[in-house]
């Protein structure tokens, strides 16, 4: 058998007293203990602390506007009357908890207070769903007669959902109105027949969308937010 040639280690090993040898293997395991010390500081040290903000998720930015338009509620009681401002006023307020105290049952909708009322609220419209007028805001107590039909101005209130969505750039399904609504061009207009003619909004986005609506006793404004 062809004798195997000692390795500088063995060699190394052979020259050392075994007084030395013991503080050689004394040596390397303090470093290793070193190295082991520093790997679990440098984990701690990266991982998140009480407190620290860095460590936390990032807050959500604020919803963006995508499209928003105004209704002027006096301008529309000066082209038309007073009573399509009132409509559009009721359709909005009935749904909220300020109703309770503007509509009474024996005499009907208080009208004179509902022109002081601020009132807002929102609709959602899922990905790739779509919202109806009609189904929102059509039929139910309330309403009065003006311009010759029962719930008159509807169609400006409609308009101005309209044109906040095509603002956005979402699908707006709808027909023109015969007359034009004040504030807003022809095309943005909108007719509204219960049953009939209806303005439908689509989502295509691919997030889902509010939309937004204020009321004041001088105008409604309408937002499309993200």
């Amino acid at each position: 058998m062809v004798p195997q040639k000692a390795s500088l280690m063995d060699k190394f090993s052979e020259s050392l007293k075994p007084q030395e040898i013991a503080l050689f293997a004394a040596l390397m395991a303090a470093a290793l203990l070193v190295g082991l010390l520093l790997s679990i500081h440098s984990a701690q040290a990266a991982a998140p602390q009480p407190g620290d903000n860095s460590a936390q998720p990032a807050a959500a930015g604020p919803a963006a506007v995508l499209g928003s338009a105004h209704l002027d509620l006096n301008a529309l009681t000066q082209v038309d009357n007073i009573d399509e401002a009132d409509n559009v006023r009721w359709s909005l307020v009935r749904g909220t908890t300020a109703a309770s105290s503007i509509d009474r049952a024996s005499n009907g909708v208080d009208w004179a207070a509902l022109r002081t009322v601020s009132a807002e609220g929102s609709f959602s419209v899922p990905v790739g769903s779509s919202w109806s007028f009609n189904a929102t805001f059509g039929g139910g107590p309330g309403y009065k007669q003006a311009s010759g039909v029962l719930a008159g101005g509807q169609c400006a209130l409609a308009t101005a959902f309209r044109a906040a969505a095509l603002k956005a750039g979402l699908p707006a399904q709808s027909i023109p109105h015969l007359y034009p609504v004040p504030g807003f061009t022809h095309s943005e207009t909108v007719t509204i027949w219960w049953g009939t003619y209806d303005l439908k909004i689509e989502n295509p986005t691919g997030q889902a969308l509010s939309l937004v609506w204020k009321l004041t006793p001088a105008g409604v404004d309408v937002s499309i937010m993200q």
